[in-house]
């Protein structure tokens, strides 16, 4: 057996726990459904009224959302769940896009190295 054909049988295996890895950890979102939904409800009711202490250099007082918007603190929190929501079903369909297209990438490359390897092998 030739250098090459060890090179690529460990490729092959590197690529296809490569592509396992992927399958385990793709859909990260739907997994921990209930996680994001109650860092959800958390920031919807803490991110409005939350502040930090005054740096002196650009701020000279703590700001809140709720002291800034004009809706008060449950239309501020509404207003942040909606952001929240829209944000996470952005990156939902971005990590499930990217995902497929990493998994789909891994086995076209475990194609091209299969046929390496029997090309290799009939020589």
């Amino acid at each position: 057996m030739s250098m090459q054909a060890k090179y690529l049988k460990k490729a092959l295996l590197a690529n296809q726990y490569k592509i396992e890895r992927a399958e385990k950890s793709k859909n990260w979102i739907g997994r921990n459904k209930v996680k994001v939904i109650l860092f959800g409800i958390f920031m919807s009711v803490v991110g409005p009224v939350y502040t930090h202490e005054p740096d002196g250099l650009h701020r000279r007082e703590a700001v809140k959302a709720v002291d800034v918007s004009d809706f008060g603190h449950m239309g501020t929190a509404i207003a942040f769940a909606i952001f929240y929501t829209l944000a996470f079903l952005v990156a939902y369909f971005v990590w499930k896009y990217q995902d497929a297209k990493q998994i789909r990438q891994l086995k076209e490359h475990r194609i091209q190295l299969k046929e390496q390897l029997t090309s290799i092998q009939q020589v």
